[in-house]
C-alpha cells in the first residue's frame, strides 16, 4: 500500500548565501527569533483596518455577513455578537476574523521586542492576499494595502501597472512602509526575513484571473498546471491543479528543471525587489526569505 508523507523544508535564502559552502547564512546562527503574524500582532494604525470586501476570494467566501475588527482581548473560542448573526460555528468564523494588525504596529513595537532580547524577526506572509494567513497571494511584489496607510490609494496604483514589467512596478505606500520597517529593524542591529511560498499564487492573483478570463490567449497560459481549457466545441471545462488539491491556490507549472520560466522570472524579480529595493543595495533590503518547500514522498 502506498503512503504519502508530507514534510516542510525551510530554507533561508539570502543574497550572500550562494557564496558560502554552508547554506545557512552566518548572521542567522545563534540569533533569537520572533515570529510575527501581522494581522494579529499590533494595530498601529486603525485608519487602515481591513474591510469585509478585502477578504473576497478567501474561505469561507462570505463577504455579506456582519463584520467588524475583532476584539483583541476576546476569548478565542467565544463567538462575538457580530459572528453569531451568521449562524455558523467557530471554525467558520475563525477564517473571517481580522484584528487590524499592520506594519506600523510592528514598527511601534520594535524597541519592546529588542528589550526582550529579540534580534531577528520572521514575518509571516505580508504580500497582498484576501485571507488572514496570506498564503493565497494576489502578487509577490506588493505588500498588502491594509498593512499600509492608504489601502484604497494603493489598490488604484496597482491596478494601473503591468505585472510583467518589473521596471514599471510602482511603490505603494504599504511597500514604502515595509522599507521603513526594514530600515528601523536594521538601525537596531536586528535582522528581518519575509515568508515566501513560491510554488503557487492565489486564485484571484493577477496572473490566474487573466488565465481564467482569456484561457489559452492569456500571457500567463503557461504559468499554471492546466489540465483542460474551456472549449464549447470539445465540451471541455477549465480544469487546473491547486496546491495539495486546494483550488484557491493554483499551482505553478514545473518541468524537469523546476518551476517554468515565466513564473520563475517573476519570482526572481519579486525577491530582488525586497532584497535590493530600488537597486540601492542589499543593505536596504530584507536579510533573507524563508522559503517553504512542501514535498510529497511515497513508499
Amino acid at each position: 500500500m502506498t503512503k504519502i508523507f508530507t514534510i516542510c523544508l525551510l530554507f533561508l535564502i539570502s543574497l550572500v548565501t550562494f557564496a558560502q559552502k554552508d547554506f545557512t547564512p552566518n548572521w542567522s546562527k545563534g540569533v533569537v527569533w520572533y515570529q510575527i503574524f501581522p494581522d494579529r500582532f499590533h494595530n498601529g494604525d486603525p485608519s487602515n483596518d481591513p474591510k469585509v470586501n478585502d477578504q473576497d476570494g478567501a474561505y469561507p467566501f462570505d463577504i455579506t455577513s456582519d463584520f467588524q475588527i475583532h476584539p483583541w482581548t476576546s476569548d478565542w473560542y467565544e463567538l462575538q455578537p457580530y459572528e453569531k448573526k451568521n449562524g455558523k460555528d467557530i471554525y467558520y468564523n475563525l477564517q473571517r476574523r481580522r484584528y487590524g494588525g499592520d506594519l506600523q504596529g510592528v514598527i511601534d513595537k520594535l524597541d519592546y521586542l529588542q528589550s526582550l532580547g529579540i534580534n531577528a524577526i520572521y514575518m509571516n506572509p505580508v504580500f497582498w492576499a484576501p485571507s488572514s494567513h496570506k498564503y493565497d497571494a494576489l502578487c509577490y511584489h506588493h505588500i498588502d494595502p491594509s498593512f499600509g496607510p492608504d489601502p484604497e490609494g494603493d489598490k488604484k496604483l496597482i491596478a494601473n501597472e503591468d505585472p510583467l514589467n518589473p521596471e514599471k512596478w510602482v511603490w505603494t505606500k504599504a511597500d514604502l512602509l515595509a522599507l521603513k520597517l526594514i530600515d528601523e529593524v536594521h538601525k537596531r542591529k536586528m535582522f528581518i526575513i519575509f515568508d515566501g511560498v513560491f510554488n503557487h499564487l492565489g486564485v484571484n492573483s493577477f496572473a490566474f484571473r487573466d488565465v481564467e478570463e482569456k484561457q489559452e490567449k492569456s500571457a500567463y497560459k503557461d504559468w499554471f498546471m492546466v489540465d483542460s481549457w474551456k472549449d464549447a466545441v470539445k465540451g471541455t471545462k477549465f480544469e487546473y491543479q491547486g496546491w495539495f488539491g486546494i483550488k484557491t491556490l493554483p499551482e505553478f507549472k514545473e518541468d524537469n528543471t523546476g518551476i517554468v520560466s515565466g513564473p520563475k522570472q517573476y519570482i526572481f524579480d519579486a525577491t530582488k525587489r525586497w532584497m535590493n529595493p530600488m537597486n540601492k543595495g542589499a543593505q536596504y533590503g530584507i536579510n533573507a526569505f524563508l522559503i517553504n518547500l512542501y514535498c510529497k514522498f511515497s513508499n
